[in-house]
């Protein structure tokens, strides 16, 4: 009777069916109260935009956390050189995209209006979980093929599984990463690739053959 070590993998790439737009607000200003104003403004008018979106059906969900304000100190360069005290208000939006051919216009718009943007793509949980699954049991069936490869290499047959261990996992995105500063825009939206998941499985498994 031999003990066989045996790893197996799957890998498996699917087109993302959700893209989640951060939006970013900050507005720096030496008067406190016109920071307040101004990103409330911007705030107040994404976190609209996003609820439009949502009634359109083309997001499924979204969150706008509360604007915080900071003072900022800073150096005026040259010779005498003076404090100079900004006061910084920052939020934050979240909209979450079913509808990824608005990825591109979306983040446009947005950042015409004065934030800035990270966009990240996923699958919907439903289609993660059918993927995970289909993952490890792939994953199981290469363990085995590999250890049943050794077994007949020794002249002998795969008899038992012994124990079987998850090893390294990944689930994430590549590709069609969105990112933008505010700034300004031709009228022809710029063209965001959909990103690929990628799901992968890889275990473990102790085998014995006779």
């Amino acid at each position: 009777m031999t003990q066989i070590h045996a790893t197996g993998t799957h890998e498996s790439h699917h087109r993302a069916e959700r893209a989640t737009v951060l939006a970013r607000v900050t507005i720096a200003s030496t008067d406190r109260a016109r920071s307040i104003s101004d990103a409330t403004v911007l705030h107040n008018w994404i976190a609209a935009r996003a609820q439009q979106l949502r009634d359109s059906g083309d997001a499924t969900w979204h969150s706008a956390d509360a604007p915080s304000t900071s003072v900022r100190k800073s150096y005026q360069q040259g010779k005498g050189s003076k404090v100079i005290i900004e006061h910084v208000t920052m939020s934050r939006i979240q909209i979450k995209l079913s509808n990824l051919e608005l990825v591109g216009a979306l983040v446009e718009e947005l950042s015409n209006a004065g934030a800035s943007t990270d966009v990240t793509w996923a699958l919907t949980e439903v289609t993660k979980r059918a993927r995970e699954r289909e993952a490890r049991k792939a994953a199981v069936g290469e363990a085995r093929e590999v250890a049943t490869d050794y077994a007949d290499a020794l002249g002998e047959r795969l008899a038992r599984v012994v124990s079987i261990s998850d090893g390294p996992q990944n689930f994430g995105y590549v590709g069609g990463v969105a990112r933008s500063a505010a700034a300004s825009f031709s009228a022809e939206s710029a063209e965001v690739s959909i990103a690929e998941i990628t799901v992968s499985a890889s275990v473990q498994g102790v085998f014995e053959s006779e």
